[in-house]
């Protein structure tokens, strides 16, 4: 496998598997010390609309990314043109978009995907590459196909833990 870029943006599904499924502050401190770590060096960043969706549940997720506020990033210009040309261009072999707009489910993705190709980072996140399939005209794609689409890398978080060397 090929060298990952130095920095990673981090989706809402990686960052709710990571505090409220998989690996807890309380069970994996060391973890999130290192974690941590990380987002103060400013290798592990956000989009701003990851929080807001964070924001839809009053838990301890939301307690600490309102303390983790620096790494939710705002898109600059660059950023803005490069999510809506996510947004209106579809992926060769999906006849839907990324984001179903009716549910505004997944609003976040777009924001994650442009913030990390303005980078030329890593994007970690649960989501899993869609394989195409002609018998089903509406599956979506996912953060991975989009990646894959625009020659940017991404991992799960174990494979991220792994790139960091990291052993608990």
């Amino acid at each position: 496998m090929a060298e990952l870029p130095l920095g990673y943006v981090i989706d809402t599904n990686a960052l709710i598997d990571l505090y409220r499924r998989w690996y807890s502050r309380d069970i994996f401190p060391t973890l999130w010390g290192k974690f941590e770590a990380l987002i103060s060096q400013g290798l592990v960043i956000s989009s701003l609309q990851v929080f807001k969706e964070i924001e839809q549940k009053d838990d301890e997720l939301l307690k600490w990314a309102k303390g983790e506020k620096e790494m939710f990033k705002d898109l600059d210009e660059r950023q803005n043109r490069y999510m809506r040309e996510i947004m209106s261009n579809p992926i060769p072999g999906f006849n839907l978009g990324l984001v179903n707009v009716r549910k505004f489910k997944s609003v976040a993705d777009p924001f994650v995907i442009a913030l990390a190709r303005t980078k030329r980072w890593t994007v970690i996140t649960s989501e899993k590459y869609v394989n195409i399939n002609p018998k089903n005209p509406d599956a979506r794609p996912r953060i991975p196909n989009v990646c894959k689409h625009y020659g940017l890398k991404w991992v799960p978080l174990p494979d991220f833990f792994r790139k960091q060397d990291w052993r608990f």
